[in-house]
């Protein structure tokens, strides 16, 4: 409806300016027009580019910049300052995601769904800061309020982390495959599933899992490790060898659960 207004705006304002002064001066007004519509939307603009320099470029210093420089005009939207805290929860910046999130929470300019969005990265905040209880019981609420794939997903990671601190893992099965079918395209769910059959010991149907989610390229490193794993125990070790490479070539964030090193350490058993 904004965007409508303002060509409404636009083309009148062109119009009388035309016809008053001269086609020049109304190609000055769209120019002057244009600058103030980008500035009111300025932090839009940069919290924009900062996504595309992080999520697609993988330049973290620019992004973080870009951020920072969005948050600091005070006219961030709360789907904005969402996605500023998903950079924070990355990059292990979590007194700043939490305070970001908190304003998402308690801001009258938030929807329901903004409000359910904050909750599931606090969630996922908690449990990076040690309350894996916690972080659960969060999540829950938020899925049982606002199901979505982003909040399968997600408590799909945290349940397979209580699986391995309990040592319980037929528990979190319904759940899985569950998720799974919600949507069994989904990256993080499939590779939930899949890893919870590799720590089952149901190598044959790991595999399944991971031959269908792994026939796109994927940019996290945790579906190529957990696959490589799976065709180790099925002693296809070539096999293994090349998918633990290719997570090596994968971005590293804070908020999954595998590491280079534990990578590089695979890699030399099989030397």
């Amino acid at each position: 409806m904004k965007k409508i207004l303002y060509a409404i705006a636009l083309f009148l304002a062109l119009y009388v300016v035309n016809n008053e002064f001269g086609f020049l001066a109304a190609l000055g007004l769209v120019a002057v027009m244009i600058g103030v519509i980008c500035y009111m939307k300025r932090a839009t603009l940069m919290t924009r580019s900062a996504n595309q320099h992080y999520f697609v470029k993988g330049n973290v210093e620019k992004a973080k910049s870009l951020y920072e420089k969005a948050y600091k005009t005070g006219d961030m939207t709360p789907a904005c300052k969402i996605a500023y805290s998903s950079f924070c929860l990355r990059e292990n910046l979590f007194d700043k995601g939490r305070r970001i999130l908190t304003e998402v929470i308690n801001s009258k300019r938030s929807t329901n769904e903004n409000k359910m969005n904050a909750k599931h990265n606090l969630a996922v905040l908690v449990w990076k800061e040690g309350n894996l209880d916690e972080a659960i019981e969060l999540l829950e609420e938020v899925h049982e309020k606002f199901t979505a794939t982003n909040t399968y997903g997600t408590l799909g990671v945290l349940y397979l982390e209580r699986a391995k601190r309990d040592r319980d893992f037929e528990k979190e099965l319904p759940f899985m495959l569950e998720a799974y079918d919600y949507n069994d395209s989904d990256k993080t769910i499939a590779d939930n599933l899949g890893e919870l059959y590799l720590h089952m010991g149901e190598y044959e149907k790991a595999s399944e899992v991971y031959s269908t989610l792994l026939k796109t390229a994927l940019i996290t490193p945790m579906p190529y490790y957990n696959y490589g794993l799976v065709l180790k125990n099925m002693g296809d070790i070539e096999g293994a060898r090349e998918n633990f490479e290719k997570a090596l070539d994968c971005r590293f964030t804070s908020v999954i659960t595998v590491t280079r090193e534990m990578i590089e350490e695979e890699l030399s058993k099989l030397n």
